[in-house]
């Protein structure tokens, strides 16, 4: 089992770097960061993971552009890995998201996963001008022109929606042959794109047990696909409140999954998840504040993740 600690919505420089560098020092695999460019103004809907389609921060929490983050996160390391939980795949011009990806993979040396998701929210594809309808096949066509770029001497793509020929495209990533690919969602279209384009299907907001019941359609289509199911990294993403720790749940919307327990009952969540066939978890936190969220990762280090 792997760990995985999601950023929380921390925007001074300071402070990112104190938890980069304390989250590393701790030992855990991978550090991860979200994306959304805006918010609707006031009660954001539509949010697949709550009962009320309420979206988990509120919409003047402020959201750091994933790629620039994860550059200064990288900075201030050099061991953990970083990724995108997930970069809404067609909000940016493939070309750049692939050039922006292989750029921070080369710098450094390697470290780099690429989690791509279709989107949600209607109002933000609005904003930038992506086709809310078409977010499916162009996150699709996107993920192959990205490892075309990564891997093509001189990349040639003719699809729907862009035409690529004539060029070079360098540096390629560290990673060979292309940077993970890890497909956020948890339909039965996340799992396909999965296998199709993908290194790790990598839901969130879902159970153990749901993911488990998902995996023998996964195993299913890979076998359809002559693909080894056993070569696909299964992770899951959850928010994290431990009881035990002495400060309160917070009180935004209580997502699908959310793991609230003691320690013990926080280990044998994550034994069942191991049991059930999941490789990685990844954890984000129930508080924005700075130190309750080093607390969280300490605690979590040494009471959970030692045990595995």
């Amino acid at each position: 089992m792997k760990f995985g600690i999601a950023y929380p919505s921390l925007i001074d420089g300071d402070e990112i770097r104190r938890f980069a560098v304390h989250v590393e020092a701790l030992g855990f695999e991978s550090l991860w960061t979200g994306d959304h460019v805006v918010l609707p103004a006031g009660r954001t809907t539509g949010y697949p993971y709550t009962e009320d389609g309420s979206f988990q921060r509120p919409s003047e929490v402020p959201f750091i552009e994933p790629l620039t983050l994860l550059s200064y996160i990288a900075s201030a390391t050099s061991r953990i890995r970083i990724g995108t939980t997930v970069i809404i795949v067609p909000y940016r011009h493939p070309v750049v998201q692939a050039k922006m990806f292989a750029s921070l993979d080369q710098l450094t040396n390697g470290r780099v996963i690429c989690g791509v998701g279709v989107g949600w929210l209607e109002k933000e594809f609005e904003v930038l001008g992506a086709p809310y309808a078409e977010r499916g096949p162009m996150t699709d066509e996107y993920i192959e022109i990205f490892k075309c770029l990564w891997t093509e001497r001189l990349p040639h793509y003719d699809g729907k929606y862009h035409q690529i020929d004539g060029i070079t495209f360098e540096p390629k990533p560290v990673q060979k042959p292309s940077i993970p690919i890890w497909v956020g969602g948890h339909t039965r279209r996340a799992i396909r794109r999965t296998v199709d384009h993908g290194d790790a299907w990598h839901p969130t907001r879902m159970t153990p047990e749901y993911v488990a019941e998902m995996l023998p359609y996964l195993h299913a289509y890979a076998d359809q696909q002559g693909r080894d199911p056993e070569g696909i990294t299964i992770s899951l993403k959850r928010a994290l409140h431990f009881t035990d720790l002495g400060f309160e749940e917070g009180g935004n919307p209580l997502a699908a999954g959310t793991l609230v327990g003691t320690s013990t009952e926080v280990t044998d969540d994550i034994k069942r998840c191991e049991d059930l066939g999941i490789h990685q978890v990844t954890f984000d936190f129930r508080t924005a504040e700075i130190e309750q969220c080093l607390k969280v990762v300490d605690h979590l280090a040494n009471a959970v993740v030692s045990r595995f």
